[in-house]
């Protein structure tokens, strides 16, 4: 069973107010044009809508979930292989961000078709704006976030997952060469960030989805204070385990494939537990980042769909979240993410 729940934000998002859009080369990023790379294509361009601050829950009962994405940094298609969903289905949503060479929105139409198992021709979809965001230090305007919801066709007909490719309208990604975003760095936009799917099957937890309110609000490290958040859960614990689940747009390992100790080394707290990322500092700088673009690893990066098991997190009563990103970097450096939605089964 599904509830729509929104709240007001209030007090519970912490958005950097810090001007770190305002010319800041990428890093380690290039700033020569590409030869190779594509001329600006024209994008259909809509005025985007206005957000309001509200986090906007949606709530499943007797649920559970499974999350994947794909990088799309350059690419004009990408694949998600999702795991771990049990039918039936009771949502499917898919997640996806694009950034903009100008104060119009772009990017709000995706096509996505199942691969396997029985694949379907595939549909194109136009999004629902969820959130606009900063720069993330690639020159653009903006960054735009959408979600689609998907009928039920699109769930695994066999299986406890499948096989998803995603594909961008002809024109509206800058470039689409597959080259690495580091090395073709320059100003042709579009440039698409990744994609996201997260179906909600049946189960015996809580599930709680939260994007409007969230997505597009930066995480900057040093002298940044951490990048905090907080949520009231809805529904009653089911003393099974807790599972939480984060997209992200624009994570990295540094410049390239080159891994840059000290500069990003993001830590995950919630409630106050540590789940992930380093714990003594530059000694164990990469060690299991949540903001490392894992889900086009090694290349084009920039796009993370990270799930952990939460269980020894306390939720309290009434049950909430608190979550808090920061840097354990010795020294002022410009880290620039976004988070996109947070999903949590309890």
């Amino acid at each position: 069973m599904r509830t729509l729940l929104v709240v007001a934000l209030a007090a519970t998002t912490a958005i950097c107010s810090y001007a770190w859009a305002g010319g800041l080369p990428r890093p380690g990023g290039g700033t020569s044009r590409d030869s190779s790379a594509k001329t600006s294509a024209p994008f259909k361009a809509v005025t985007s809508p206005k957000i309001t601050p509200e986090i906007r829950f949606e709530i499943f009962t007797g649920a559970q979930y499974a999350a994947a994405g794909t990088g799309l940094r350059n690419r004009n298609t990408g694949t998600i292989n999702i795991s771990g969903f049990v039918p039936p289905l009771q949502k499917a949503i898919l997640y996806w961000g694009v950034l903009c060479p100008s104060t119009r929105a772009c990017g709000s139409s995706i096509l996505i078709r199942r691969v396997a198992p029985a694949p379907n021709a595939g549909q194109w979809f136009t999004g629902i704006s969820i959130g606009t965001g900063s720069d993330p230090c690639w020159g653009s305007d903006h960054a735009e976030y959408y979600k689609a919801e998907l009928p039920a066709s699109y769930a695994p007909p066999t299986g406890d997952g499948g096989i998803y490719q995603v594909a961008i309208p002809l024109g509206e990604q800058g470039i689409t060469d597959f080259s690495d975003p580091w090395a073709s760095a320059d100003d042709t936009l579009p440039q698409w960030e990744g994609a996201s799917l997260v179906l909600v099957g049946t189960g015996t937890s809580t599930v709680n989805i939260t994007d409007v309110g969230l997505a597009g609000t930066p995480f900057v490290s040093l002298p940044i204070v951490p990048f905090t958040y907080a949520v009231t859960l809805f529904g009653t614990p089911s003393g099974g385990p807790v599972i939480w689940s984060s997209i992200n747009a624009d994570g990295q390992v540094g410049a390239s494939t080159t891994a840059k100790p000290n500069d990003f080394d993001e830590q995950v707290t919630i409630n106050g537990t540590h789940v992930s990322g380093p714990s003594t500092g530059p000694t164990t700088w990469d060690s299991d980042s949540d903001y490392n673009g894992n889900d086009a690893s090694p290349l084009p990066q920039l796009w993370d769909t990270r799930t952990h098991n939460i269980s020894t997190v306390r939720l309290g009563s009434p049950p909430a979240l608190r979550v808090s990103v920061s840097s354990l970097s010795g020294r002022p450096v410009h880290d620039c993410i976004e988070t996109v939605a947070n999903i949590i089964a309890f």
